[in-house]
């Protein structure tokens, strides 16, 4: 068993992307895979998402990176579902990467001895350059990008491909594994109209959309997960098509 990695990415904020990862990576280890959470981003929301305390693990993994990676590991509460744990100390992490100038593939290398344990690793970032995303994207074996079906997330989009075909310039070896629209709305035009151009524009690696739930913002306030929630909801079936793609193209 050697884990495939997988970063969930967008430079731009408020694209659903935890929300993506979260549910994602619950319904894969609620189906016998066993899955680690890598929380890359200053904000920690995955540990709270989760119901769980932040702690400094994603800071400790890469700065103390010739320690076992193991020991920063956390359990969830949930079978086959563990987490690296972030806080606002992963900032200072960043900052000291780019000062010790450390190789792009510094975070594929802190992963090397977790890759043994796992099915997946799932990796979180903040919606931004500046050291730490780049390496997390090159430490990958597929990205995926979620993206707002509206008019002001497409920007976000475009950036992190052209951050992609930069990252492959430099060695980077892995592939997009789909871009996601999320919070579509039937209702609204802006959704219909944004989905019809990424889809002209980036054809079949658009994925079918994650509509707009109010139960996915009561999961976050409860520290669950929407299939947790509700085995039955809509999100649940979306998440759980999206969980199957991954299956079957990974």
């Amino acid at each position: 068993m050697i884990a495939t990695v997988i970063t969930v990415a967008n430079q731009k904020g408020g694209t659903g992307k935890t929300t993506t990862l979260m549910n994602t990576s619950g319904q894969l280890a609620a189906t016998n895979h066993r899955v680690l959470i890598v929380d890359f981003d200053p904000q920690g929301q995955d540990n709270i998402a989760l119901g769980l305390s932040q702690e400094p693990g994603a800071f400790n993994l890469l700065v103390n990176h010739t320690q076992d990676p193991m020991q920063w590991v956390r359990m969830t509460g949930r079978k086959n579902l563990e987490i690296i744990p972030g806080d606002r100390s992963t900032a200072s992490a960043q900052i000291l990467l780019n000062a010790e100038n450390r190789p792009m593939d510094a975070i594929r290398q802190a992963l090397k001895p977790l890759l043994p344990h796992y099915h997946y690793i799932f990796i979180d970032t903040a919606p931004s350059v500046g050291g730490i995303q780049e390496r997390a994207v090159f430490a990958a074996d597929y990205v995926l990008i979620p993206t707002a079906a509206e008019f002001l997330s497409s920007n976000g989009l475009m950036q992190m491909m052209a951050s992609l075909k930069l990252l492959a310039q430099r060695g980077w070896d892995g592939k997009l594994l789909g871009i996601l629209p999320t919070f579509y709305d039937d209702s609204t035009k802006e959704s219909k109209t944004t989905l019809e151009e990424i889809t002209k524009e980036f054809g079949e690696a658009v994925l079918a959309p994650i509509h707009r739930a109010t139960i996915l913002r009561e999961c976050a306030a409860e520290g669950k997960l929407v299939h947790e929630m509700d085995p039955l909801h809509r999100a649940t079936r979306e998440y759980a098509a999206l969980m199957n793609y991954i299956l079957q193209n990974t």
